[in-house]
């Protein structure tokens, strides 16, 4: 594999290079109507809904959202949270940080009130209910620590989605939040959020078997293939 600094580099040189780019307001808008709807689009497939890009399109073109079905549902309350933590980092940079109460606004599910999980978790690594919310608060305060600042957007994005993953805040759902807090550590930087395209999927559970064994690399580098291929797409779109 390519050692990291490789990867890095090229995703800065392609940021670097969509930065300079001279955008009218309607290619800008076109690039973030895109993003959203491959982020929310991969996001449901890798949970294993049914749902069609034109679908997605349909609900992120709407000003008023218009949904008729249950992936409908999930696709536009995804679609919110998404855009939740867009605002942030647009409001904050790099200053923008995950709280709990944030990633229970996140954790936004149809039908259901957000709450932290009341059970069990599904792994052995997951903390049990009453010890929950410390665990969360301890990975919140975690993602803002200077050694963690250190890291590139991509690795503290692999890292925030590991450990979300790890904690397992929900009694279920809980990889779409990730997925989705994960990416504010990405906006906030100014790359796309993280995409998991379904071609991508068996990479990932590959790259989430390998965390369980204290290797983050594969997800890591996971990320930066995912982050670089939506930089390159949005440069070659416009």
């Amino acid at each position: 594999m390519r050692p990291s600094h490789e990867w890095i580099s090229r995703i800065n040189q392609k940021q670097k290079q969509f930065a300079e780019l001279k955008l009218s307001d309607e290619q800008r808008r076109n690039i973030e109507r895109w993003t959203e709807i491959e982020f929310v689009y991969s996001t449901l497939v890798l949970e294993g809904y049914e749902i069609l890009r034109e679908d997605v399109s349909r609900l992120a073109s709407s000003q008023k959202t218009e949904a008729s079905s249950e992936s409908d549902l999930q696709a536009s309350a995804l679609l919110e949270s998404l855009r939740m933590v867009k605002r942030l980092a647009r409001q904050r940079g790099k200053t923008a940080s995950l709280s709990p109460e944030l990633l229970l606004e996140l954790h936004n599910l149809p039908g259901s009130e957000a709450s932290l999980r009341r059970q069990a978790g599904s792994n052995s690594a997951s903390p049990p209910p009453e010890r929950l919310r410390a665990a969360v608060e301890s990975a919140c305060h975690w993602f803002t620590a200077e050694s963690f600042t250190e890291f590139h957007p991509v690795e503290q994005a692999s890292l925030v989605l590991l450990r979300l993953i790890d904690i397992e805040p929900f009694d279920c759902s809980n990889e779409r939040t990730a997925l989705v807090a994960a990416s504010l550590f990405t906006l906030r930087s100014e790359f796309p959020p993280v995409i998991i395209e379904p071609e991508m999927k068996a990479a990932y559970r590959a790259a989430c078997v390998e965390a369980t064994r204290m290797n983050t690399k594969p997800m890591v580098d996971l990320i930066a293939a995912a982050v670089e291929k939506s930089i390159t797409a949005a440069i070659k779109g416009i």
